[in-house]
């Protein structure tokens, strides 16, 4: 019996258990935006004061897009991916002061659902127009999207109002 024991052990000891599936488990990623005035710019690296009072660090990442009219000072949205330890830009938009929808100046609006009829979305602007939306399956949402959520639309085709991206805030 002792050397069943001793033999026993000594397997236990060659050969260590099994990662559990926590640590096989991939780091978790998430999509979420940033808000902000941005206070300096270095590059593809922007530090910005978010909506919180928060400096964030954001540095454009692969295949990321940004409009190239950002200055300090300009209040942006931030598309931001998360993925383990790194955290970069998808998108980064400035974000225009007011405009309406017969000539849309910026690729972002502003503001509330209204109505959501099919794939035509309502959107009231904080300005108090009224915007009406195109969204798809190509459309990436920010969860369920419903009257009366405010949002931010990022427009990729200024002809039809194609929204690229709708994000709750």
């Amino acid at each position: 019996m002792k050397a069943y024991l001793s033999l026993l052990i000594l397997i236990l000891l060659a050969y260590p258990p099994a990662q559990t599936a926590a640590d096989d488990a991939q780091p978790r990623s998430w999509t979420g935006t940033v808000r902000g005035e941005v206070l300096n710019i270095d590059g593809e690296a922007f530090l910005v004061e978010d909506t919180l009072g928060r400096k964030v660090q954001l540095h454009v990442g692969p295949n990321g897009s940004r409009d190239e009219n950002i200055r300090v000072g300009d209040e942006i949205a931030a598309r931001v991916i998360h993925k383990g330890k790194e955290t970069y830009i998808k998108s980064l938009k400035k974000l225009a002061s007011s405009f309406s929808s017969s000539t849309v100046s910026s690729s972002l609006i502003e503001g509330e659902i209204l109505e959501i009829d099919g794939s035509s979305y309502f959107i009231k602007e904080k300005t108090g127009g009224k915007v009406r939306l195109q969204v798809d399956g190509k459309t990436w949402k920010d969860g369920n999207i419903t009257v009366g959520d405010s949002i931010l639309a990022t427009i990729d085709d200024f002809q039809t109002v194609h929204v690229e991206s709708l994000t709750k805030h």
